[in-house]
């Protein structure tokens, strides 16, 4: 779990050895620093410096008595300062970051766990007007919370999948999506589609925001669902506009 911890804390900042002197302050009081690198276990020059250089980032203050000793800053204190420092970076970051140029390739690949991850739920987030999700029981799992602020926001939200992630408010049509099977539309304006394993964490996907590509990835989706009424005995006369646009 510490190595968890200390994974969070290097996104913000921290370098290794400051957050593991973070989380051994944290754990054991106040220390001098021979006995801070004694139990995590590092030089004590590495723990000496790492410790002088978090009372810098605001991770811990120097209590001098006797022996020089280092005191933690307050989990909660530690955190309201690293959102409002977060909020201050972005909120800049939002000003003044210049905006990208089109990109002309038909596609793109997401690769990585995470980053693929990240990708489709940046698309959740930001679609206006609707989404078409095909995908397996265990990603739509994953994406449930993400689905359910979709409809929250009043976007129209259509998904295959194997079994129904319950998603009050979306348009539910089982198929047999294969295990790690990914496939999703958002606003009839970008596409991703690939393999995400839960399981195993990795993930590939090939992205495209090519006005052609999308168009024939969303045919497919149509056809896809056109089968699926058939096979379900719903009736083939019904508009598909009705369930996707």
């Amino acid at each position: 779990m510490d190595s968890d911890i200390i994974k969070a804390l290097k996104r913000f900042g921290f370098t290794q050895q400051e957050s593991i002197m973070y989380v051994t302050l944290c754990r054991n009081g106040a220390l001098t620093g021979y006995e801070a690198a004694k139990l995590a276990g590092i030089s004590r020059s590495n723990a000496y410096a790492a410790l002088s250089s978090l009372v810098e980032k605001g991770g811990a203050v120097a209590s001098s008595d006797d022996t020089s000793k280092y005191v933690p800053t307050p989990r909660k204190e530690l955190l309201v300062s690293i959102r409002r420092h977060c909020d201050e970076t972005l909120e800049y970051l939002d000003q003044h970051l210049p905006e990208e140029q089109p990109v002309e390739t038909p596609y793109l690949t997401v690769s990585g766990y995470q980053n693929t991850m990240d990708k489709i739920r940046n698309m959740l987030q930001l679609a206006q007007l609707r989404v078409y999700i095909s995908m397996h029981a265990d990603n739509a799992a994953s994406f449930r919370q993400d689905m359910i602020d979709c409809v929250q926001r009043g976007l129209k939200v259509v998904i295959l999948s194997n079994t129904d992630p319950d998603v009050p408010g979306a348009i539910f049509m089982q198929n047999s999506a294969g295990s790690g099977h990914i496939k999703l539309i958002a606003d009839t304006r970008e596409v991703i589609t690939g393999i995400v394993e839960q399981a195993k964490r990795t993930g590939q996907c090939l992205y495209s925001a090519n006005e052609h590509l999308v168009y024939l990835m969303r045919e497919a989706l149509l056809n896809e669902i056109e089968l699926i009424k058939i096979r379900s005995g719903v009736g083939g006369t019904e508009p598909m506009e009705s369930v996707a646009e």
